[in-house]
C-alpha cells in the first residue's frame, strides 16, 4: 500500500439534473457521461491535473496548484456552455490529502465535494484558500457569496464565486448569448437584468437566478433558457451596439429587471442598453410587449423583480415606460427602518404578510412565467382562445374544485360557466403581497380578478383606471389592516384604498344596482391601527348598508367562502318584512316547544316568528336575511333541529353583515337533548347559550335587555 502526503487543489464536477435525465431517459443519460468525459479529460490534462475518477455523473480530479484548477474549471464551463447538451456544477478546495493507490482522502475532499453541491448550475465555487491563491490573477475575478456550516466540516467555510474576465465574450457569438430558446427566432427566454452592485455584496442575483431555474424546472414542462451576464456593467456587452445611441435588440421572450434603488437610472448603460434594448425588440417583433393571457388579462412582457422599495419618481418612470402596466414581484424584506432583498434564510423567520416567504415569491415568479410562455405558445400557432365575454352583471361562478368551510348543509345551484370580475381593491404596501395570495384565491374560486396590475403611482392615474377596472366589476373587495395606506397628493385625509372604497360605495347607490362590497380587516391584531385608519373602519361600520359585508375571518380560504356563496345567489325576492322587537326563528320539527317559549315573551314584547319547514329553507333564508336587520334582537331556537340551527345561524349572520351585522343574534338550545351541550356558534354579535327550556323565556328578555 502507497500513500503520500502533499498539498493539492481538489475539483469536484458534476451535472445538473442527471438523476431526472436518468430515470427518464437512460440511453441520453449514457450520452451525456460519454460527453461529459470527451470535454473534461483533455482540459484537465492539458492544466496538468489527474483525472482521479468518475462518482456517478461526477468526476475528481486533483491539480498540483490552485491556479491550474480553476483555469481548467473555467475552461471546462465555457466548453459546456458551447456545446449546450448540459450545465455542470463545479467545487475547488485546497488543501492537503493523502494519495493512495490512484485514489485520495482527507477534508480537502470533502470540503470540494460540499462546494460543488451548492453551486449554481454553470457556476464554480471555491474556498478562502483558494480565492486567496488567485486574487493577484487579472483574468479571474473571485466574489464572496457568504459563510456556510458544510456537513462534517468543522469550521465554517467562505465561499466564492469564480467569473473570467472573458467571460462576457465566451458567453456570446456575435452579440448573441450561447443559449437556445423555445422558439427559434429568439436567442434566449428569458434576460435577466441587474445592476452589477446588487450582485457584488452578497451574491443575490446569482442565487436568485439559481433559485428561478430550479424552481421553473418544476412547473414548466419546457426546458427555459435564462441569460444572465455575470460581469460588471462596462464589460457587459454581448447585446450593446457600439457607438450606436439606438439599443440593440435584445430577442428575449421575457425580460426581468432586478428593480433595486440604483436600476432607474437613464444614465446608466442597464438602463439604456438592456432595458431600452428590450423594449425596441419587444415592440419590433411578432408577440408585441403585452401578451394576451388564458385568463383574458394581459401580461407585460417585463416582469420587475423589485429588491427595495423605490423611490415615487422611480416608480412613476417604469409604469411612464411600462404604459402604466407594471405588475412586480417583491422579494423585499419588510421591516420598520430596513430596505435589503429578501434571502432564501428569511423563510426560517416568522413569516408574516409583513414578511413573505422567499420561496413562495420565486413560485408566484414561475407561475407568471408560464402563462405567459403558454400564452406565446398559443399566439405562436396562430390560434385563439374561446373566451366567455365578461358581463358586468354575470353572477354566476365557474364550479371548481375549491376547500370551503360552508357547511355541507347549504345548497347552491350554478346555472351557467360565467365567470364574474371581481375587482380585488389596491391595499395599503404591507399587504401587497397579501392582495396577490387572495388574488390567486379567487381565480382558483372561479373569479376574473381587477385589476391585474400593480397601484399607479401618479393620482390621476390612478383614478382613471380605479373607474375603468370597477366598471367592469359585479363586486369588489377591500382589504385593510392597520395603516391607512397611501394619500393623495392634493388631498392628505385622502388615501388610496379609502377612495376605491367610497367609489365602489357610489356603485351601490346607482339605481338598480346589484353591485357587492366585501370588506376584510386583517384578523392580525397584534398591528398598530393608525388613527386615521381607525376613523376609516370606523366610517364603514357605521355605514353598512344593502349589499354591504364587513369581515373578520381568520383567512382568505373562508372569506372567498363566504363572498362565493354571496354571488352565487340568484336575484332575490322582497319579501314583507315589518319592524319589531323579536325575530324569533325555529325549525317545524320544535314547533311544540318554541311556541310555548314565543307566548311567554309575546307578553312583553312584539316578536315576529318564523317557522321553517324542510322543503322550503333556500327561501326562508332569504326571508330571514331580510327581516332580521328589521328586528332588535334575532333568535335562533333549537331543541332536537340542532343539526339545522348551526349551519342556518352561520349562513344567516354572514348574508346579513357579520361582525357588522345591525342586530345582534342569540342562538338558544334546550340542554335535553344532551347531545345539545356541544353545540354552539362563537361569533361577533353572537350570544350562545344552552339551557334547561323553562328558563329560556326570562334569558331571551334579559339578552334583550342587554344588547338594546
Amino acid at each position: 500500500m502507497i500513500q503520500s502526503r502533499q498539498l493539492a487543489a481538489i475539483m469536484f464536477t458534476d451535472i445538473v439534473g442527471y438523476t431526472a435525465l436518468m430515470g427518464n431517459n437512460e440511453q441520453k443519460a449514457f450520452e451525456l457521461l460519454r460527453k461529459n468525459r470527451e470535454i473534461q479529460k483533455p482540459i484537465i490534462e492539458e492544466f496538468g491535473g489527474q483525472w482521479i475518477k468518475e462518482l456517478g455523473d461526477g468526476v475528481m480530479a486533483s491539480f498540483p496548484t490552485v491556479s491550474d484548477a480553476v483555469y481548467a474549471a473555467i475552461k471546462i464551463q465555457q466548453a459546456c456552455l458551447i456545446s449546450n447538451d448540459f450545465l455542470l456544477r463545479i467545487g475547488i478546495h485546497q488543501g492537503e490529502v493523502v494519495f493512495e493507490n490512484g485514489d485520495i482522502f482527507g477534508d480537502a475532499v470533502n470540503i470540494a465535494s460540499r462546494l460543488q453541491a451548492l453551486a449554481p448550475p454553470a457556476g464554480i465555487f471555491v474556498s478562502e484558500s483558494v480565492h486567496r491563491n488567485i486574487s493577484n490573477k487579472n483574468d479571474i475575478r473571485s466574489e464572496f457569496i457568504r459563510v456556510e456550516n458544510l456537513r462534517n466540516v468543522k469550521d465554517p467555510v467562505p465561499i466564492y464565486n469564480i467569473h473570467s474576465a472573458r467571460e462576457g465574450k465566451t458567453q456570446t457569438i456575435g452579440g448573441k448569448p450561447l443559449l437556445k430558446s423555445i422558439l427559434p427566432d429568439f436567442d434566449c427566454d428569458i434576460y435577466v437584468s441587474y445592476r452589477f452592485n446588487d450582485n457584488k455584496y452578497d451574491g443575490w442575483v446569482t442565487e436568485f437566478v439559481d433559485k428561478l431555474t430550479q424552481e421553473l424546472s418544476a412547473t414548466l414542462k419546457d426546458k427555459l433558457s435564462i441569460y444572465f451576464d455575470k460581469n460588471p456593467e462596462e464589460d457587459r456587452k454581448p447585446f450593446y451596439a457600439e457607438n450606436s445611441l439606438i439599443p440593440r435588440q435584445i430577442r428575449s421572450l421575457i425580460f426581468i429587471p432586478i428593480i433595486s434603488q440604483t436600476y432607474c437610472d437613464t444614465n446608466s448603460l442597464v438602463w439604456n442598453e438592456e432595458f431600452k434594448g428590450f423594449q425596441t425588440g419587444a415592440k419590433t417583433d411578432h408577440f408585441g410587449p403585452n401578451i394576451k393571457l388564458a385568463a383574458g388579462n394581459t401580461a407585460s412582457r417585463i416582469i420587475p423583480v423589485k429588491i427595495h422599495d423605490i423611490d415615487p419618481d422611480d416608480i412613476k418612470l417604469l409604469e411612464t415606460e411600462l404604459s402604466g402596466g407594471m405588475r412586480s414581484i417583491d422579494f423585499i424584506y419588510r421591516e420598520d427602518g430596513v430596505n435589503r432583498p429578501l434571502h432564501p434564510g428569511d423563510d426560517e423567520k416568522f413569516a408574516t404578510p409583513l414578511r413573505p416567504l422567499y420561496r413562495n415569491q420565486v413560485n408566484k415568479l414561475a407561475n407568471i412565467v408560464k402563462d405567459i410562455i403558454s400564452g406565446i405558445k398559443l399566439l405562436e400557432k396562430g390560434g385563439t382562445e374561446d373566451r366567455v365575454a365578461y358581463q358586468p352583471t354575470a353572477r354566476q361562478i365557474v364550479p371548481q374544485v375549491f376547500s370551503t368551510s360552508v357547511s355541507p348543509a347549504i345548497k347552491v345551484q350554478v346555472i351557467d360557466r360565467q365567470r364574474p370580475n371581481i375587482y380585488l381593491a389596491w391595499t395599503s404596501g404591507d399587504l401587497k403581497e397579501s392582495r396577490e395570495e387572495m388574488a390567486i384565491i379567487l381565480n382558483k374560486a372561479g373569479f376574473n380578478v381587477l385589476p391585474s396590475i400593480d397601484c399607479p403611482a401618479d393620482d390621476n392615474t390612478f383614478r382613471i383606471k380605479v373607474a375603468e377596472e370597477m366598471k367592469k366589476c359585479v363586486c369588489s373587495l377591500h382589504m385593510l389592516s392597520g395603516e391607512f395606506g397611501r394619500r393623495f397628493e392634493s388631498d392628505d385625509d385622502i388615501s388610496f384604498p379609502n377612495y376605491q372604497f367610497m367609489e365602489a360605495k357610489k356603485r351601490i347607490s346607482e339605481p338598480g344596482s346589484n353591485f357587492n362590497i366585501f370588506v376584510w380587516l386583517d384578523p392580525d391584531n397584534s398591528k398598530t391601527v393608525k388613527p386615521a385608519q381607525q376613523n376609516f373602519i370606523k366610517y364603514i361600520r357605521n355605514n353598512i348598508t344593502r349589499n354591504m359585508m364587513f369581515s373578520n375571518s381568520q383567512g382568505p380560504m373562508q372569506l372567498v367562502d363566504d363572498i362565493r356563496v354571496v354571488m352565487m345567489k340568484q336575484d332575490t325576492k322582497v319579501y314583507d318584512s315589518k319592524d319589531t322587537d323579536i325575530f324569533f326563528i325555529f325549525n317545524q320539527q320544535d314547533e311544540a316547544d318554541a311556541r310555548t317559549i314565543i307566548d311567554a315573551i309575546s307578553l312583553e314584547f312584539p316578536v315576529e316568528t318564523m317557522n321553517i319547514l324542510p322543503e322550503g329553507e333556500d327561501s326562508y333564508r332569504e326571508m330571514s336575511s331580510q327581516q332580521i336587520p328589521k328586528s332588535k334582537l334575532a333568535v335562533v331556537y333549537f331543541k332536537y333541529a340542532a343539526d339545522w340551527a348551526l349551519p342556518f345561524i352561520k349562513q344567516i349572520w354572514k348574508q346579513v353583515g357579520g361582525a357588522s351585522s345591525p342586530t345582534p343574534m342569540f342562538l338558544v338550545g334546550e340542554d335535553d337533548p344532551r347531545t345539545n351541550l356541544a353545540r354552539n356558534f362563537k361569533a361577533p354579535r353572537v350570544i350562545s347559550i344552552i339551557m334547561p327550556k323553562e328558563t329560556i323565556p326570562d334569558e331571551v328578555k334579559k339578552v334583550y335587555s342587554e344588547v338594546v
